[in-house]
């Protein structure tokens, strides 16, 4: 396996309204979980709202993964003026139970990879974040 180093100019610091910019523009993302076994990864179908990360779950183990453990961590990546981006959020996974909540988050209308029926829906709100283009 060969390394190949990147000279730190060629790395752009993002700030918050870019990180935001940035994942309102992907779709998918990926959750990292404390499980039973560790910590976990999971790809998501996301959106972005009123500064938090929203995304739909069905029952299992994903969900009392992060009821038992809800730090998570949160990470979208993507491609843009020809170079790679990725924003990495940490913050606190919370399952919206109000109606008027869930309506006005607007999760109810995002559209899922998966074919399982998703009617849990969870916001993460960021604690910190962090962006990079390179």
């Amino acid at each position: 396996m060969s390394i190949r180093l990147t000279h730190p100019a060629s790395i752009e610091i993002l700030g918050e309204l870019q990180c935001w910019e940035l994942l309102d523009s992907a779709h998918i993302g990926r959750l990292a979980v404390v499980s039973p076994e560790g910590v976990d990864i999971i790809p998501v179908d996301f959106m972005v709202r009123h500064g938090a990360v929203f995304f739909r779950s069905a029952p299992g183990s994903k969900l009392a993964d992060l009821t038992e453990h809800p730090i998570v961590a949160f990470e979208a990546d993507g491609r843009q003026w020809g170079k790679r981006w990725s924003v990495v959020l940490h913050g606190r996974a919370d399952r919206l139970w109000d109606d008027g909540e869930i309506v006005a988050s607007g999760v109810l209308g995002l559209v899922t990879s998966s074919p399982t029926d998703k009617w849990n829906y969870i916001r993460i709100t960021p604690t910190s974040m962090s962006g990079r283009r390179f």
